[in-house]
């Protein structure tokens, strides 16, 4: 799809903040929102936070949360594919996605184009993927609520890159920014953007979260766009999402930085796509690396101690 693309890009990272129960009612309130950030400019990309029409609803085994799942020709999908067309930008929704096939749920991520048409992405192995569907799904409680999401989400096939008319972008859904191996695979299959919307709350991942995403994106030369979540939201419990939705360039440059601990906010930022040519120049990074001696990471045993 790339054709001619421009050198410096508009992104707008819309920092959410805590939401209504039911996602019928905020779909309509992200939109105003959105209206009102883009009254004065349009971005080239606009991209939500994870989960952004719904709440963070991971925490607890409770069924009751399957309800609020879409399709992806859902009402959410559906009205922001009418304001990518009506801006004219390519616009990242973050949902909780209902599959066709019974009892599959993903956290998705779908690519709308500006003419609102779904960006299809493709994967390593040349198949294509109508949405992003998070691949990493976390199930630990070093927190209260915890991470639950294996009960609510099933992984995805992969990692797709996804061709706009601005170039290959990636994408990658919160706690799988701490995969390193994922952040290459995109960026050696032409990402030159990689959002990652996230939902995070806690103090071990908040003084994780700059120097994690600032690495990421001068290992791999690429920009970073990270939205998170800001203020505090209850459903059983109660989460302080620490916001900081961030942006970094290639060299590892802050280029914006959002609010601590609100929300919603809008970020905006300027990438200079010339940063990337910038990258491969002065780090050798691909050229240096050895794959025959990655190998093992495939491997599906494990050492034994």
């Amino acid at each position: 799809m790339t054709t001619d693309p421009k050198k410096k890009l508009s992104v707008l990272t819309i920092q959410c903040g805590a939401v209504d129960p039911d996602p019928v009612k905020n779909v309509p309130v992200l939109i105003d929102f959105l209206r009102e950030a883009t009254k004065d400019q349009v971005p080239d990309f606009v991209v939500f936070t994870e989960l952004a029409t719904t709440q963070y609803f991971c925490g607890f085994n409770d069924p009751k949360w399957f309800d609020v799942a879409e399709p992806i020709d859902g009402q959410a999908v559906t009205a922001f594919r009418e304001e990518a067309k009506r801006l004219g930008c390519h616009i990242l929704l973050p949902f909780y996605e209902k599959s066709k096939v019974k009892g599959e749920f993903f956290n998705s991520l779908a690519v709308i184009g500006p003419d609102g048409e779904l960006i299809p992405g493709t994967l390593p192995d040349g198949r294509q993927v109508s949405v992003y569907r998070k691949n990493h799904i976390p199930d630990q409680y070093s927190y209260s609520p915890g991470l639950n999401e294996r009960y609510y989400f099933k992984g995805g096939p992969g990692l797709p890159v996804f061709d706009t008319v601005h170039g290959k972008i990636g994408c990658l859904i919160c706690y799988e920014r701490s995969f390193p191996e994922a952040w290459r695979v995109l960026a050696i299959h032409g990402a030159q953007i990689i959002f990652v919307p996230t939902a995070a709350w806690g103090p071990n991942r908040a003084e994780s979260w700059g120097f994690e995403l600032r690495t990421a994106a001068v290992q791999n030369g690429v920009f970073v766009v990270a939205p998170n979540k800001g203020g505090v939201e209850v459903t059983e419990g109660e989460r302080n999402f620490y916001g900081r939705s961030t942006v970094f360039s290639p060299m590892g440059e802050l280029l914006a930085e959002g609010p601590e601990r609100e929300g919603p906010a809008p970020v905006w930022a300027e990438l200079d796509m010339e940063d990337v040519y910038r990258h491969g120049k002065r780090y050798t990074f691909f050229r240096d690396r050895r794959p025959e001696l990655y190998t093992s990471l495939g491997d599906t045993w494990r050492n034994v101690y």
